[in-house]
């Protein structure tokens, strides 16, 4: 009979997730991470084949905690778009690791958060501004509070829905990128 697993797929990934939460994602490495678990690297091949399927995992598990992230900011207020966009403006500056590691991995990590078959749940000119206002703020050169944040975007739904800027209906629908 084979020894029992120390350590589990689930504490690896925990802990994988950690350093990328603060360090960054470009920070792990089989070996790095062993250290961290104070084992070898065999435990992680063996349960995630290779690096490849570890960051997967990573990238998977931080576009989970984006979406938890939002959800527990609702506001039943707002019209869900709006709310959403809100939540991923708070996310990036509060959670700036993971947002970074989200935003470079592209759509298809948001697509990950969506059920299958669905489209992004929001307005790509809205993703856009709000991607602008979070890399101005990663930037420094928008020093705005997270409700002056929420009222630009407010601002910015409004306008983009009462037609303060058209788009093209073949972009109805279309999967936003990052």
């Amino acid at each position: 009979m084979p020894p029992k697993k120390q350590l589990t797929e689930d504490v690896i990934l925990n802990q994988a997730f950690a350093l990328a939460r603060t360090q960054g994602f470009e920070t792990i490495t089989a070996r790095g991470l062993a250290k961290a678990l104070g084992c070898s690297t065999q435990p992680i091949y063996q349960s995630f084949g290779d690096m490849e399927g570890l960051k997967t995992a990573v990238i998977r598990k931080a576009v989970e905690e984006l979406t938890a992230f939002v959800a527990r900011q609702r506001d039943a207020a707002l019209p869900q778009e709006l709310d959403t966009l809100i939540g991923y403006v708070r996310f990036a500056g509060q959670e700036k690791k993971l947002f970074q590691l989200i935003f470079t991995s592209g759509p298809a990590a948001l697509g990950q958060a969506l059920p299958a078959g669905s489209r992004m749940p929001f307005d790509e000119n809205l993703l856009i501004y709000a991607n602008g206002m979070i890399m101005m703020s990663a930037f420094q050169t928008l020093r705005r509070s997270p409700e002056e944040q929420k009222a630009m975007l407010m601002r910015a739904y409004a306008l983009f829905q009462g037609g303060g800027a058209a788009r093209p209906a073949e972009d109805t629908g279309k999967e936003a990128g990052i």
